[in-house]
């Protein structure tokens, strides 16, 4: 039976047939004279043919070699071309990431890790979609993007994740509400005030459903909204209490943290990805800058 073909042959024997020379492939291949010798001689052995006539310092081509070279030539750019964007993908010089995020979290956590990322591996094509914690998941598991920033709890074993922030909800008012100002109220009283509060759909707003459930206390907001800085605003301008990350509001001027008795537990943002994934070089080299 036949030697199995080696690619490393035809590419020696490429580099030979270019120059004509054994002594001159050997040195731009930084292998010995000896060894493109024996190269060749394993090739012309697998083809049953004599690729080269030797001469004192050169080799001429025999027609066989004419042959061999026209075909294999196509292949072996081909070849050299995969290489080469494989390396460049590896070294981060190209390549792609998805990242997902809720909008408030990339405003007020990711916008300096972005820039960093972005002044490192300026080929590496950045995206990032703005979703809940929730849709997030989704898409993880359909494969659609490569990490998503989510809030804590991450409850599917199939997800990795990392703890990149502490964070606290608070209840916060405005100048309509300045009389609790500095004042404890109780988590029932609280709930008693027009109250301004996520979508149901986002992960901290059943977290905060489910803390209230506990003690009994149905939450029901006047206004539900579906990003966090209206949350802000709504307070400001006096059309509730609203419930907020403190983290991630800006709460300045009239605005103020309403105290509770029984504070709300402290949460996480969580960094996931998912944990039996093939990761490309650019996921795992994101996931090391936290």
């Amino acid at each position: 039976m036949k030697e199995r073909f080696s690619l490393d042959y035809y590419r020696t024997f490429s580099v030979v047939y270019e120059y004509r020379s054994f002594s001159e492939a050997a040195r731009r291949l930084y292998v010995t004279q000896s060894a493109i010798s024996q190269s060749i001689k394993q090739l012309e052995l697998l083809l049953d043919v004599q690729l080269f006539v030797r001469g004192k310092r050169s080799v001429i081509p025999t027609a066989e070699a004419n042959a061999l070279y026209s075909a294999i030539i196509p292949a072996l750019e081909t070849i050299g071309e995969a290489e080469e964007k494989i390396s460049r993908l590896r070294l981060l010089q190209e390549g792609s990431l998805c990242i997902c995020a809720a909008d408030t979290v990339a405003k007020y956590y990711l916008l300096p890790y972005l820039k960093k990322w972005n002044e490192l591996y300026p080929n590496v094509r950045l995206t990032v979609v703005n979703r809940t914690s929730t849709e997030a998941f989704s898409l993880l598991s359909a494969g659609k993007i490569d990490i998503a920033f989510v809030n804590s709890p991450v409850t599917e074993e199939k997800f990795s994740h990392k703890t990149c922030l502490r964070l606290h909800d608070v209840f916060i008012g405005g100048a309509a509400y300045k009389q609790l100002d500095g004042k404890v109220i109780t988590r029932k009283e609280v709930a008693e005030y027009p109250l301004i509060m996520l979508e149901t759909l986002s992960n901290s707003r059943r977290a905060i459903d489910a803390e209230f459930g506990s003690d009994g206390i149905i939450l029901k907001p006047e206004i539900e909204l579906g990003t966090h800085e209206l949350l802000v605003e709504f307070a400001r301008i006096g059309l509730g209490i609203s419930c907020v990350t403190r983290e991630f509001a800006d709460i300045r001027g009239e605005l103020f943290e309403i105290k509770l008795d029984k504070p709300l537990p402290e949460r996480t943002l969580e960094l996931c990805w998912l944990e039996n994934e093939q990761a490309s070089g650019a996921k795992k080299k994101f996931i090391e800058m936290f």
